[in-house]
């Protein structure tokens, strides 16, 4: 082989090791990231292995409600683990798409699990006909492996980032899911930060009421949800603190409400908490402050450890 020749196969050699190494790096580095879940505000979750005990709703019980408070405070009086497998408006309203993936995530053996179903107008709304629910077609309608480690149908059709920015995203996020499910955000807090996000988000809730409505399907699919539950143990249904302003808007916008839903809790024969005046701190009016979320995690227990026993 002429000397050129020789020089440039052993400089594409060298550049070959350079890129195998980049890559085992970055797979050395990634993998961790992957194994505990920390892809993104959704996936660990659905690697998490089954439930005994469940938290659901939407993003305000994602944010509002730790499991680990509720396991330390409450630890052994009902089967583990507890799972914050709570979503978003977008993705987890009550309807027959979050009733099957429930269902794929609790183990079907469980008989005294702990089942938290938070409830606020928004979750049980509809824009549009009924009996069309457009998170049927998210990955909680349509992802079938629930507790899967890695969970390779989520990241190969519902995790959209290159990989090389799930590491930078990792290092800079200012949302963290922890392994139990609570999705603990940490943003600025300081009044006029939070009153500016109280107002856009209170515009967004206005731009809602206008377009959507109670929806029977939803109720129906939360009755749905509550019955299969308690075959697996103890429902509590549970209205979260939201700021003055959201909930004087949910009472313009749905005045009926709070009674329809304590006239369900009566008819399944499960409590009702609501705590949606209760006076904690929130970063947008909707969402409570991380802080808070601990002190209201506290206060849920205490009062849930009042009633289980007579469950």
């Amino acid at each position: 082989m002429k000397q050129p020749e020789k020089s440039a196969v052993l400089k594409l050699l060298g550049r070959l090791v350079l890129l195998g190494g980049a890559l085992l790096l970055g797979a050395l580095a990634l993998g961790p990231v992957l194994q505990r879940g920390q892809v993104d505000a959704f996936y660990g979750r659905f690697t998490s292995p089954p439930a005994g005990s469940l938290i659901l709703g939407t993003s305000r019980a994602a944010q509002g409600i730790r499991p680990a408070v509720l396991a330390a405070r409450l630890g052994g009086r009902f089967e583990g683990p507890l799972l914050n497998y709570a979503f978003t408006l977008t993705h987890s309203p009550y309807g027959p798409a979050y009733l099957r993936s429930i269902e794929r995530k609790l183990r079907p053996e469980v008989k005294n699990g702990l089942f938290l179903v938070a409830v606020d107008p928004w979750s049980l709304s509809l824009m549009g006909p009924e009996g069309v629910f457009p998170e049927s077609q998210s990955f909680i309608g349509q992802l079938r492996q629930v507790s899967q480690n890695p969970n390779l149908p989520y990241l190969t059709r519902y995790q959209t980032k290159p990989l090389y920015r799930l590491l930078l995203d990792y290092a800079t996020a200012t949302e963290r899911l922890h392994p139990d499910g609570w999705l603990e955000v940490n943003i600025g807090t300081d009044s006029a930060q939070v009153r500016a996000r109280t107002a856009r988000k209170l515009a967004d809730y206005q731009k809602l009421a206008t377009t959507q409505h109670l929806s029977a399907g939803r109720l129906q699919a939360l009755a749905q949800t509550v019955r299969l539950l308690k075959q697996h143990g103890h429902v509590v249904l549970v209205r979260l603190p939201v700021g003055p302003a959201l909930l004087a808007l949910e009472h313009t916008h749905q005045p009926g409400f709070d009674q329809r839903i304590r006239e369900m809790a009566a008819e399944q024969a499960v409590p009702y908490l609501d705590y949606s005046a209760a006076p904690y701190a929130t970063t947008d009016g909707n969402h409570l402050q991380r802080d808070a979320s601990a002190a209201f995690s506290e206060q849920l227990a205490n009062d849930l450890g009042k009633i289980l026993p007579a469950l």
